[in-house]
C-alpha cells in the first residue's frame, strides 16, 4: 500500500522503543499512561468521519487522501481524478486488505489480494472490532497470495511470504499541521515476508489512525542485516483537512 510512487514500504520498531521492544510489531511511540483495553471500531477509525469526509479530505507531505465508503469497501483515493486507490473490504468479521494501484496513471493496472481458497478475503488487515493494548488484536496469515494485473484481465500470481498484522494503542501523537497535539491514535503495524514462524519479517507497514481523520500517518521500514529494522525510508503525514472529495474511479472491478 503506498502513498507516494514506491513499491510496498513498512514499519519497524528500534530495541528499546515503546513498550514490548523484543516484538518488533511494535511502534516507537511510549503508550498512554493508565490505557484502560477498550474495542475500537476499525472501520470508524480508517475513515473520515462522514459528516466531515463528505466535502474534505486529507493533504499533507505527498499525496492527498480522500476517503469514501460503500456497502462492503473504503477507498483511500490519492488524487482529485478519483484514481490511484487503496481499496479494503469489510464485513462484521474484519477489514481487508485487497486492492492497490500499479501503474498511478492507469487505472486498469493494480494488485490485488486474491486466493484459490479464499478469494480476495485473504488478508484481513484488522478485526472489525479490535482490541487495544500493546500489543491487542493479532491476526496472522499463511496464504498472502496477490495478482499483479497489467489489465484487468491479465495477471501474474505472487505472495508476500507469511503476514503478522497487529492493533497497537491508543497512543498520544503530535503530527503537525492541522491536527491538534496529543491526537489520539491506534498503529496498525502490518508485517510481511515473514518466515514460518512469523518472525524476520523483511518488511513493515505502519497505519496511524484517528478520528475523526482517518488515515493520519503511514510509514515503512525494511530489516536489516542485525535483525532490526532500519529507520524508516518512506514516511507520510495527512495532517491537513482540506475542502472537496472526489468519486473513486475503478475500471476493472
Amino acid at each position: 500500500m503506498k502513498y507516494s510512487p514506491v513499491l510496498f514500504v513498512l514499519l519497524v520498531c528500534l530495541t528499546g522503543c515503546g513498550v514490548n521492544s523484543g516484538n518488533s510489531g511494535a511502534p516507537d511511540l511510549p503508550p498512554t499512561p493508565n490505557a484502560s483495553a477498550s474495542t475500537y471500531d476499525m472501520l470508524a477509525w480508517m475513515t473520515m468521519r462522514p459528516n466531515l469526509g463528505a466535502d474534505h479530505h486529507m493533504a499533507g507531505t505527498a499525496n492527498p487522501l480522500y476517503t469514501s465508503v460503500t456497502t462492503d469497501r473504503l477507498y483511500w483515493t490519492k488524487t482529485a481524478g478519483g484514481y490511484p486507490w487503496d481499496i479494503q473490504l469489510y464485513d462484521k468479521n474484519y477489514v481487508y486488505l485487497w486492492v492497490t494501484e500499479l501503474d498511478w496513471h492507469n487505472p486498469r493496472t493494480f494488485k490485488a489480494f486474491n486466493s484459490p481458497t479464499q478469494g480476495k478475503f485473504n488478508l484481513p488487515f484488522a478485526p472489525r472490532f479490535a482490541e487495544g493494548g500493546y500489543p491487542g488484536s493479532s491476526i496472522t496469515i499463511s496464504d498472502s497470495t496477490y495478482e499483479v494485473h497489467s489489465d484487468c484481465n491479465s495477471f501474474v500470481t505472487k505472495d508476500l511470504g507469511h503476514v503478522i498484522n497487529e492493533v497497537w494503542g491508543p497512543y498520544q501523537e503530535s503530527l503537525g499541521g492541522q491536527l491538534p497535539a496529543n491526537l489520539q491514535t491506534l498503529v496498525v503495524s502490518y508485517r510481511y515476508s515473514c518466515d514460518a514462524n512469523y518472525s524476520n519479517c523483511g518488511d513493515k507497514e505502519e497505519f496511524h489512525l484517528a478520528q475523526p481523520y482517518g488515515l493520519v500517518k503511514w510509514q515503512h521500514q525494511s530489516l536489516g542485516a542485525n535483525g532490526i529494522y532500519d529507520p524508516p525510508d518512506n514516511v507520510t503525514y495527512f495532517n491537513q483537512v482540506v475542502s472537496g472529495q472526489t468519486t473513486p474511479i475503478t475500471a476493472c472491478f
